[in-house]
């Protein structure tokens, strides 16, 4: 799979990422462990999720999926936050917001 720089991080990521929206939801953890292992095994490298995605289960999935099926060396995550989890589908970009949503998603 075609690799590009992403910016001027130093990072290599694969043109196709592989996005999580639906995990934890629609999709089952057997079905994300294939998919996951289907774009590796593809030359894919970055991999797309979010805290909201599945209610946090995204995340959760992805990152028990990388402890084991895929070595976490070989992705770049990104994630986003931001998003408050509640049927007003607010929006929170205060500091502390931020900074426990990227806690949580370590």
């Amino acid at each position: 799979m075609e690799q590009r720089h992403l910016g001027r991080t130093g990072l290599r990521v694969s043109r196709i990422g592989l996005g999580t929206l639906t995990w934890g939801r629609d999709t089952d953890e057997h079905d994300a462990a294939d998919m996951l292992k289907a774009f590796w095994e593809a030359g894919g490298t970055l991999v797309d999720t979010a805290d909201v995605y599945g209610d946090g289960e995204a995340e959760y999935l992805l990152g028990r999926l990388m402890d084991g099926l895929v070595p976490r060396h070989d992705l770049v995550v990104s994630t986003k936050a931001g998003s408050v989890p509640d049927p007003d589908r607010r929006f929170d970009g205060s500091r502390g917001h931020l900074l426990a949503a990227l806690d949580d998603s370590l």
